[in-house]
């Protein structure tokens, strides 16, 4: 009788770590939004016109997030499915759009 009470307490005891490995907080799942784009256009020679807008579209949608949903959603860092497509011209106008889904943790 006293192995089988010490084995079943083993049993839960190891079910128990187990779950504690695996389980996850609420809090510290991402709450993500709907995808939301931002956009810009820059001028410059041989990229830099590129470079300039891309940072200008994360900028962008920056403050659009910030509009939308708050400060907390703002964080491009936290963003997920970002995709990019920039625009390049060698001399002149480059455009650069990014959507990406606002998250925060």
């Amino acid at each position: 009788m006293r192995t089988t009470v010490k084995l079943a307490a083993l049993a839960v005891t190891a079910a128990g770590m187990l779950f504690g490995m695996f389980a996850t907080e609420a809090s510290a799942l991402p709450r993500c939004r709907p995808p939301v784009e931002g956009l810009a256009s820059a001028t410059g020679i041989l990229g830099a016109g590129s470079e300039k807008a891309s940072i200008q579209a994360r900028e962008n949608w920056k403050l659009t997030v910030r509009r939308l949903y708050g400060p907390r959603y703002a964080d491009f860092y936290n963003a997920q499915n970002k995709q990019w497509d920039c625009k390049k011209g060698a001399i002149l106008l480059a455009k650069c759009v990014v959507v990406a889904r606002p998250c925060r943790y």
